[in-house]
């Protein structure tokens, strides 16, 4: 080496320096990581929300033609023709995901009870009244997700 030269460092990185840029990636990483899996479970609620959006549409549909809600074994003969897209349930069997609407319609053709699954675990309910407002409820976490539940349930909204 000649004295003017300054000193040549082999070329690559420091241990330090390798170890500063994963800190770096893991903080990153832990930032984003909850945020994503928060965007999943909205998404997930969001496409259980829209699928009994649609059903209450075809089901005002019904009302509007029959002036009552036929029986819930109508329904189950009607709706599919008018939605096929859409899972329709008997009351007493719980949705298991966001395309399966179980339905349960009182005896006097008032009122319809609708409820559907989430993917990220929350049953959404949905309760058309003939005479009134529409009544909505979630329950986070459910067991069970069937109409029949909500038939008497207040709405809380979503």
């Amino acid at each position: 080496m000649q004295p003017d030269q300054p000193a040549r460092r082999d070329a690559g990185f420091t241990l330090i320096e390798l170890m500063v840029v994963v800190m770096i990636i893991a903080v990153l990483l832990a930032v984003a990581i909850p945020a994503f899996v928060g965007f999943r479970h909205r998404a997930q609620d969001s496409a259980a929300q829209s699928t009994l959006n649609n059903a209450e549409t075809i089901a005002t549909l019904v009302l509007v033609e029959e002036e009552e809600f036929p029986g819930t074994a109508a329904l189950l003969i009607r709706l599919p023709a008018e939605e096929p897209r859409i899972a329709w349930l008997d009351h007493m069997v719980s949705s298991t995901g966001p395309r399966q609407v179980s339905i349960d319609e009182d005896a006097g053709g008032t009122e319809l009870a609708m409820a559907t699954m989430s993917e990220s675990g929350t049953c959404y309910y949905q309760r058309l009244d003939r005479d009134g407002p529409t009544a909505k409820h979630h329950v986070d976490d459910a067991a069970t997700c069937n109409a029949h539940t909500f038939q008497d349930g207040a709405g809380a909204g979503w």
